[in-house]
């Protein structure tokens, strides 16, 4: 039979057990904690990469301007437009600045609005192709077409309709008519074709149009937006943007070598959409 000092010394050894065990487990855990930590400290975090968001008119018409420059003076800029491959773009031409029926039929843009119907419709036809010299310079033999618009005015780096107005011609320019009325053939924006390519991508001067019924009685104001989006291709020689010499003693001419992805027709004053056309 166990005496009551026996007792008190049995308790406090195992008060003394209990104890140590708990310190133990408090040590353990402290150690599994500061494993954890250090282990998180050397794994690396993997970075997400972010999409850079489409370069716009403003971007484009800029790098053509430097393009520009390096061919006037005879600097290789192929490594410098490497960055430039691949990049998806959306560039706004805008039309439509003037009245509705004071271009003629042979204008490449053009809208018009009747007022007892609600009917609004809207035209805008590929300025550039193979038959221009420029284009035909920068492609050579390795494209069967090219097709695309040639700049009115490429030093408007938004699209806006211009406080001045040129009643000759939209911001597009015009096609057909005297050399007066041609659009200047500075900078444009294009797809170049192979024979071995897909023929359904091809508009061979189909214009981009359509007609829609507004719902109120109020025409547009401030024009349309042509909407170009896709990506930007490299040419043959590296460059996405191929400058030549387009007359003597003028500026060169540069192209913009894109896909194009969606091609659509806003209004400037309230951006809706009134068609779209895909690649697809």
């Amino acid at each position: 039979m166990l005496t009551v000092r026996q007792t008190l010394s049995t308790a406090a050894a195992a008060a003394t057990l209990l104890t140590g065990a708990c310190q133990s487990g408090e040590g353990d855990k402290q150690a599994a904690n500061s494993a954890n930590a250090a282990q998180q400290q050397t794994v690396p975090r993997l970075a997400i990469p972010v999409p850079k968001p489409p370069l716009d008119r403003d971007q484009l018409l800029v790098a053509s301007l430097r393009a520009a420059t390096a061919f006037a003076a005879g600097i290789d800029d192929t490594q410098l437009q490497k960055s430039l491959a691949d990049r998806k773009f959306e560039f706004r031409i805008r039309f439509g600045c003037e009245a509705p029926g004071k271009q003629s039929a042979q204008e490449p843009f053009d809208w018009s609005y009747d007022p007892k119907t609600r009917a609004l419709k809207v035209r805008a036809t590929p300025t550039l192709s193979l038959k221009d010299a420029p284009v035909k310079a920068v492609a050579g033999e390795a494209f069967e077409t090219v097709e695309g618009f040639w700049l009115r005015r490429p030093w408007l780096l938004s699209p806006v309709c211009p406080q001045v107005q040129d009643d000759s011609v939209a911001d597009s320019g015009s096609k057909g008519g005297s050399s007066a009325e041609l659009p200047q053939q500075s900078v444009g924006i294009a797809q170049f074709f192979t024979k071995s390519g897909p023929r359904t991508l091809r508009r061979s001067g189909r214009p981009y149009e359509a007609t829609t019924r507004l719902e109120t009685d109020r025409p547009p104001a401030g024009g349309f937006d042509l909407v170009l989006a896709g990506r930007l291709v490299a040419l043959p020689d590296g460059r996405v943007i191929a400058c030549t010499r387009s007359h003597a003693g003028e500026q060169p001419a540069c192209l913009i070598s894109v896909e194009f992805g969606t091609v659509s027709i806003e209004r400037a004053d309230t951006h809706e959409q009134l068609a779209a056309w895909g690649s697809g």
